[in-house]
């Protein structure tokens, strides 16, 4: 993908604009949730992805459609999590003065299996924390098979719980979403995204996503296919309204049609939250 060269402009109004949608997006109870989160050390939102959870998995179904679903099926302690770290995110946006454009680190590494994207996907998060950890013993720690590595199981939420448990600059949680998404929910993506490429430094998010025939696709993915995979999304423009990634399918030698896929591209922020429909992303 071409970028885009923009000035280093802050990006204003309109963050704050979308900012403010999401405070009805997070409950009713958004004030007092700014008021509470305070009292909640990081491991009360860490254990989340570590507690039991409705058991989603990312094993394609032929045959299957998105049609109509509702987002997976949250724990409590998820949904709670997910609540206190929407409004820390409204305060640092109330608080801080943010680029309109920011890329991480291109960490881009090949999946060594064809049903390695998660392990991969963690595997190049670290990385841009200046962490290593290998595909082989981040598949390990995520629990990955042949089937892929889950959405959340009896475990918790494996990508987000393997995040928290290798690196301390945040705390990541998990985000689902129905296969149509609100408004609202892209702009809670939008803030999401530029308030974790920012703080502390700038922490890279994971997108699950779930293609299929006649939905939209992650570049170079066969439009005609239905594919679950994870992705590491690293970077933001035009106030987040566009979403910069990077794709281990890109050199995967098992994959016959990774020679499509480029290392590194963009796509706007509502095709992207479209793509993770009725899966999420974890932030």
């Amino acid at each position: 993908m071409r970028v885009h060269r923009l000035r280093p402009e802050i990006a204003g109004a309109a963050l704050l604009a979308a900012a403010a949608t999401v405070v009805t997006s997070v409950g009713a109870a958004s004030a007092d949730q700014h008021r509470v989160s305070h009292h909640y050390p990081r491991g009360v939102i860490s254990r989340a992805a570590a507690e039991p959870a409705p058991r989603i998995t990312d094993r394609v179904i032929v045959g299957a459609s998105k049609a109509g679903l509702a987002a997976p099926l949250m724990s409590k302690a998820m949904v709670l999590a997910n609540r206190i770290r929407q409004a820390a995110a409204l305060r640092y946006l109330s608080r801080h003065r943010v680029p309109t454009r920011r890329l991480l680190a291109g960490t881009q590494q090949a999946q060594i299996l064809d049903y390695y994207c998660g392990p991969a996907t963690v595997s190049e998060m670290l990385a841009q924390m200046n962490i290593t950890l290998s595909q082989q013993a981040a598949a390990r720690q995520l629990g990955t098979t042949p089937g892929g590595t889950d959405w959340s199981n009896q475990h918790g939420y494996p990508v987000p719980r393997v995040l928290n448990k290798n690196q301390r600059r945040s705390t990541y949680v998990a985000v689902a979403l129905p296969w149509v998404p609100t408004a609202a929910q892209i702009k809670t993506y939008e803030v999401d995204l530029v308030t974790d490429m920012n703080k502390n430094g700038g922490v890279p998010i994971a997108g699950n996503a779930y293609e299929v025939p006649g939905g939209p696709h992650l570049v170079g993915h066969p439009p005609g296919a239905e594919i679950m995979h994870w992705f590491d999304i690293r970077g933001y423009q035009q106030s987040g309204s566009i979403t910069a990634y990077e794709d281990s399918v890109h050199g995967a030698t098992s994959i016959g049609w990774s020679a499509a896929v480029p290392a590194y591209s963009g796509l706007s922020s509502a095709t992207i939250v479209y793509i993770v429909g009725a899966r999420g992303y974890v932030w």
